[in-house]
């Protein structure tokens, strides 16, 4: 079912985001803490700084820090200031510096949610330096918002428009992921009943490059490049740029940066110099399933790399890893791929489960 509500029927008006005759109530954050001054770094209390990934939050700490600071409540938005990522928090949290927060007596997760992608739009023009997101020029800024039959923000349009939406998130992941469920659900061997072996990583696998590009060369457009990051899939940005590195279905490998790291590309995207491109020499045998598998495989010894003992091209070829094989003592394809089909389908209940969610 598509939705009902549609952004065309309501009418739009510009306001100040801040200000005297604007939306919200901008203040900086009641704690801006350094990291290294947190005393408690182990807690539950999310500790939001200007990241522009995880919903800002850095890590969680617990609640005794200095006295000079104070618990933000939460059912908020944050502004990190120079990065301009903007997100919804829901819970009290302490804060980083320069971060900016936004606040009204109708503010849901719902009606924030709405929001957020239009005060995104906006950040857009600021950027690091003299052209920054500051407190000034956050209240100068405007946002068009649906308004109701008096010129007023239209709040209950926004928030019934995103519930609705993600009612009809939700029902086509449902219908997605049951039928996933019931074409993966397969028996197979526990693993201690398996045979294995250990493989060279070049015996196996296609080990190939990534390319440099710089920021400076870099064109945004539509397609991933694939940094050597441990976050977002290895994504670290979007890009129009060309190169011999372009490629799908296989393994990104980080052998710099956050060193070890292995995720699965199913789609076109290009690769840093610092990551190495990674697939089975068996090509029909390079599937999500298989490569999810190896990927598993390889970060299994990521932890041995360091400063010290670098996780270069060379050592990445003779890496040995620990395999499935059947009965001709080579990697078995097919347990690889039924095995991680039996973990996506766990995964899958559990999550319905705890969202009491039937499927």
């Amino acid at each position: 079912m598509m939705n009902k509500l549609s952004l065309g029927q309501v009418e739009w008006k510009e306001f100040l985001i801040g200000g005297k005759d604007g939306i919200f109530s901008i203040s900086s954050s009641n704690s801006g803490i350094d990291k290294s001054k947190l005393i408690e770094v182990i807690g539950k209390i999310p500790y939001i700084t200007r990241s522009e990934i995880n919903n800002g939050v850095n890590l969680f700490v617990g609640k005794e820090q200095s006295k000079k600071y104070s618990l933000n409540k939460g059912n908020v938005i944050t502004i990190g200031l120079d990065t301009q990522t903007v997100f919804y928090q829901p819970h009290f949290f302490y804060t980083g510096q320069n971060i900016q927060i936004l606040e009204h007596k109708n503010i849901t997760k719902y009606i924030a949610l709405f929001i957020i992608p239009l005060l995104k739009i906006q950040m857009r023009k600021f950027n690091w330096g003299g052209n920054g997101a500051t407190l000034t020029r956050l209240k100068r800024t405007k946002i068009l918002l649906p308004i109701d039959s008096l010129g007023n923000p239209n709040w209950k349009f926004m928030e019934d428009y995103m519930i609705e939406k993600e009612k009809y998130l939700i029902n086509c992941l449902k219908n997605k992921y049951a039928r996933q469920v019931l074409t993966n659900t397969i028996k197979i061997k526990l693993m201690e009943q398996q045979n294995w072996n250990e493989f060279f990583l070049e015996d196996i696998a296609i080990i190939e490059s990534g390319e440099r590009l710089t920021k400076n060369e870099m064109d945004c457009g539509l397609t991933p490049f694939i940094g050597a990051s441990e976050h977002n899939n290895g994504l670290t940005n979007f890009t129009n740029s060309v190169n011999k590195s372009l490629d799908k279905n296989l393994l990104g490998v980080n052998y710099n940066g956050s060193v070890g790291f292995s995720f699965y590309h199913p789609y076109k995207a290009l690769f840093s110099d610092d990551v190495k491109r990674v697939k089975w020499k068996e090509v029909r045998f390079n599937n999500k399933y298989t490569l999810l598998y190896l990927s598993n495989a390889i970060m299994q010894q990521k932890a041995k790399y360091a400063y010290g003992y670098k996780f270069n091209a060379q050592r990445m070829k003779r890496q040995k890893i620990m395999l499935p094989v059947n009965s001709n003592n080579q990697p078995d394809f097919e347990y690889m791929s039924n095995y991680m089909k039996k973990i996506e389908s766990e995964k899958i209940k559990t999550y319905f489960q705890k969202k009491k969610l039937n499927y």
